[in-house]
């Protein structure tokens, strides 16, 4: 009995452990600047994920909808924006607002 409550225990904090390595995904809200192919230039309309408010920051994504400059988006990433000039954000997904 007593290797079976410290067998379930284990267990539970292992899956607490699990569920906390998971990374959150991040949204955030830019101005679109440039168009590319699959990727914008925007500037942050709000602070998250490593970005400032105000600050540049290239977005790619597989799946781009169509934009143009002045777009405002809205874009989900997990993890930090890559530290380089401007920062970078690989989006798991973006969408127009």
């Amino acid at each position: 009995m007593k290797k079976l409550g410290i067998f379930f225990i284990a267990a539970f904090l292992l899956m607490g452990l699990a569920a906390g390595c998971r990374e959150r995904a991040e949204r955030l809200s830019c101005t679109v600047t440039e168009v590319y192919e699959n990727a914008v230039m925007a500037i942050c309309a709000e602070e998250g994920g490593g970005l400032a408010e105000g600050q540049k920051v290239y977005v790619s994504c597989e799946t781009m909808p169509q934009l143009a400059p002045g777009d405002v988006i809205r874009v989900t990433f997990r993890g930090q924006a890559m530290h380089s000039e401007p920062m970078q954000v690989v989006a798991e997904k973006v969408e127009k607002e």
